[in-house]
């Protein structure tokens, strides 16, 4: 009776605990990957832009599906522009694969996903950032911030300083919490076993009672049939038999319960009983807008390249010598303009667009730095969350429609570009369609977190309406 108990406390616990990590935890740690990956980007294009390291010209044509951790190997430092580089680019993008792709819920958590995730943590140690570090990626990091700061204006040094201050507050923050759900992770699978194994039917129960030899060989003998080709932990199931049979499995018991409370769970009681902030809940929608500055700067970069392209003219010598004629005579170039067709998504029916590129192209670059400082809680994010809800609600709805329509524009440029382009030009065209999707997933995210502000208001206002509190 006393093991029943046990079981079905802690299967209640494990489903609490995990709804809190998909609800609660595994969000705060996507907003502090966020933060971490803008600021990163941030030095990384800062780096290159100095000449500080030597850029890859096919990162953003990488094709990443699953998390790998940048090398740790010594180099010299005389390889730092290309070897750190490298490595610094790699692990960028593997920051950007992780806020854009990968899904932030515990069933998509492994033991195994929890320590790559916390190796990637450490490939630069941002505690430590010390030219003499014996790690040579933190020290080539060390150096390269150095070089970086060497006669840049004060601008510039004070965004590289504030990058570096939030990594460092973000890498402990992402290492305590990657901690906290790798042994969580420890326990639903032990959980899961108990579950999945003890209720099969071949299983021994009685045999499994005797001691604790015996249930280890249950646990054993099943164990492939029941989990399929699962990594076996060892010293889990050892904690299982112990928690079981072990001389002081009460004790055991216990903590096991304890290391699944939800610390601080009655303070959130209190919070949900008088209702979220709603102040809070559209600042969430700002923070979503915050995030798409790192989908919007490839796309930028994609756009750039293709309209570069588009108006390349073919090498033959009457191009040649019209070209030498406009800067002869300093003719500036013709107006770069295209005539866009985009077809209504509801309707089917098309119209065209005209699209000034250099304007467009300005535009986008504003809204990345608008975002990039929302991402990053600068100044853009200090501003906005000093406003009332009345006047970020507007900028919210400003920008949900704007982005949208930014969405719709370079989708359209996509097939556009592969059209158009000169054919001997075509093989150079870059595709745009996972930033794209990218994109399509952010704006979703933002008009969710839109939609369950605008509810909660008009269902309070209602609720006002009708002369019931909140508390009734």
């Amino acid at each position: 009776m006393e093991e029943y108990n046990f079981d079905a406390e802690l299967q209640a616990a494990l489903s609490k605990k995990q709804e809190w990590y998909n609800s609660e935890s595994l969000q705060e740690l996507l907003n502090e990957y966020r933060l971490m990956h803008t600021c990163v980007k941030n030095l990384y294009e800062c780096f290159v832009k100095k000449s500080l390291i030597q850029p890859d010209p096919y990162r953003l044509d990488k094709k990443i599906s699953e998390i790998i951790v940048p090398e740790s190997s010594p180099f010299s430092e005389s390889e730092i522009p290309k070897v750190f580089g490298a490595r610094f680019s790699d692990y960028e993008t593997m920051l950007d694969f992780i806020c854009t792709y990968f899904r932030f819920s515990t069933e998509n958590f492994s033991i195994q996903t929890v320590k790559k995730l916390l190796d990637l943590n450490k490939v630069f140690d941002w505690e430590d950032l010390s030219m003499n570090s014996s790690r040579m990626n933190t020290r080539a990091l060390a150096m390269t911030i150095n070089n970086a700061k060497t006669n840049s204006p004060n601008v510039v040094q004070s965004m590289i300083n504030d990058s570096v201050a939030k990594c460092t507050q973000s890498s402990v923050v992402i290492s305590k919490m990657l901690n906290e759900l790798g042994v969580f992770l420890r326990e639903l699978f032990k959980g899961g076993l108990r579950k999945d194994l003890f209720e099969h039917p071949d299983f021994d129960k009685a045999k499994a009672a005797e001691s604790a030899e015996a249930e280890q060989a249950e646990i054993r003998r099943l164990y492939t049939k029941v989990t399929g080709k699962k990594t076996m932990y060892t010293d889990l199931i050892a904690e299982i038999v112990e928690e079981d049979h072990g001389p002081d499995k009460e004790r055991k018991q216990a903590a096991v319960l304890d290391r699944l409370a939800i610390k601080g769970s009655s303070k959130v009681e209190k919070k949900k009983a008088a209702g979220p902030d709603t102040k809070e809940m559209i600042m969430q929608a700002i923070l979503a807008l915050g995030a798409m500055a790192p989908t919007l700067t490839q796309l930028h970069a994609k756009l750039g390249e293709n309209f570069t392209l588009l108006y390349q003219k073919k090498n033959t010598f009457f191009n040649k010598l019209m070209a030498a004629l406009r800067k002869a005579f300093h003719i500036s170039e013709k107006e770069r303009v295209c005539n866009l067709p985009i077809k209504d998504a509801k309707t089917g029916t098309e119209r065209t667009q005209k699209i000034n590129v250099n304007e467009f192209l300005t535009d986008l670059s504003r809204k990345e730095r608008v975002y990039n400082g929302i991402g990053m809680k600068g100044v853009e994010y200090q501003k906005i969350n000093a406003s009332n809800e009345d006047a970020i609600l507007s900028f919210v709805n400003k920008q949900i429609s704007e982005v949208q329509s930014i969405f719709v524009i370079i989708n359209a440029l996509d097939a556009y570009f592969k059209n158009e382009v000169d054919t001997e030009f075509k093989v150079k065209v870059k595709g745009m369609q996972i930033e794209l999707s990218a994109l399509r997933n952010s704006i979703i995210n933002a008009n969710k977190k839109r939609g369950e502000y605008a509810s909660f208001k008009e269902e309070h206002a209602q609720m006002q309406k009708l002369g019931l509190s909140e508390n009734a």
